[in-house]
């Protein structure tokens, strides 16, 4: 029958004109699946954010003091050691966190991801206007400050020398000389040789106008992100006429560069908090100031949705950028009220 023959071998010429390849191209889709897995647990890895540092906690590891020796030797803070620690470790956060700094990524799975680069934008600029507002504030460490204000004022998204890590590096280890002149001055006995100079001292206390100006910059940009986030939804903020919205596939490049924005601000608050604590109690906003530090710990509550939702109403999925905006709206408002008051 038919169906048990014996099927003819092909001739040598069917053979070199009729090749057969299909061991080929499964080892090649085995690989190439094995790779896309790699990559999307990479993402999902490198996608976590850091959590935030405590300031205090901040200036222990610049000092080098050991977590175990307790508050004691914390006491003694001069002003604008918080902010400089917080800088640094936000530097080093950016720098150390899984999959590093993400947003000059050339290659997979950094290229694919938009989330973790857009949240690094809102950290550098905060860095940045944080370190500004420092060489202005401190009478110690300038030179260290310039060069690191110059470093953070480079192309961050460069992949090419100079690369946008070599930059942020620097500007860490700027900060990191400019802290160690501060936390050195004033200690030790003055020789005769510099006694006939005026050697730079740490001021008892930060000049207040520097922390408004700073504040106005934080509430400038807190007030343009809630304008982009209820763009979002096609929703002015004020309740008004809609406004033009964020396309679907950028709502959550809006969203996480808000979170980064408000997840250094609770840091640099926080510190600003112990470095203007004079003006602050002197202006009677320590109240408010902690209000402020509030709002902003909440707007880093862990967002359980694997993508970032823009329900209306009462319906059945959650509005995140909504929810952030009412977050930003009441940190803007405060951040009026102390700026008013200093």
């Amino acid at each position: 029958m038919a169906l048990f023959r014996k099927k003819a071998p092909l001739s040598r010429t069917e053979v070199l004109e009729t090749p057969q390849y299909g061991w080929i191209w499964k080892p090649l889709v085995a690989l190439v699946a094995i790779y896309l897995l790699i990559c999307i647990v990479l993402g999902i890895w490198w996608s976590w954010t850091p959590s935030p540092v405590d300031p205090r906690q901040a200036v222990a590891l610049q000092r080098g003091v050991p977590e175990s020796a307790g508050d004691n030797q914390q006491a003694a803070i001069k002003p604008g050691e918080a902010l400089l620690a917080t800088n640094i470790e936000l530097l080093d956060a950016l720098l150390d966190k899984p999959g590093g700094y993400l947003r000059n990524d050339v290659m997979p799975p950094g290229l694919w991801l938009d989330n973790m680069p857009n949240w690094e934008a809102g950290v550098t600029q905060q860095v940045q206007d944080s370190v500004a507002l420092l060489g202005s504030a401190l009478a110690v460490g300038q030179a260290p400050l310039k060069a690191a204000d110059e470093a953070l004022a480079g192309d961050l998204d460069s992949w090419r020398w100079p690369e946008s890590e070599t930059l942020l590096r620097a500007a860490r280890n700027n900060l990191g000389e400019a802290f160690s002149a501060l936390d050195n001055s004033g200690a030790g006995t003055p020789t005769q040789d510099a006694a006939a100079s005026t050697p730079a001292q740490a001021p008892s206390a930060l000049d207040a106008d520097t922390l408004k100006a700073w504040l106005a910059q934080v509430q400038s940009q807190l007030e343009t992100q809630t304008q982009a986030l209820a763009a979002s939804v096609g929703r002015s903020p004020g309740g008004g006429q809609a406004v033009e919205s964020t396309p679907w596939f950028r709502i959550d490049n809006v969203f996480f560069k808000t979170r980064g924005t408000t997840w250094a601000l609770l840091q640099l608050v926080q510190a600003a908090r112990i470095d203007y604590a004079e003006a602050i109690e002197q202006a009677g906003q320590g109240e408010a100031f902690d209000q402020l530090i509030a709002e902003l710990k909440a707007s880093q509550a862990r967002v359980w949705s694997p993508v970032i939702l823009n329900g209306s109403g009462f319906g059945f999925f959650a509005n995140h950028s909504l929810m952030m905006a009412n977050y930003t709206v009441r940190a803007a408002q405060l951040i009026g009220q102390i700026r008013s008051a200093l």
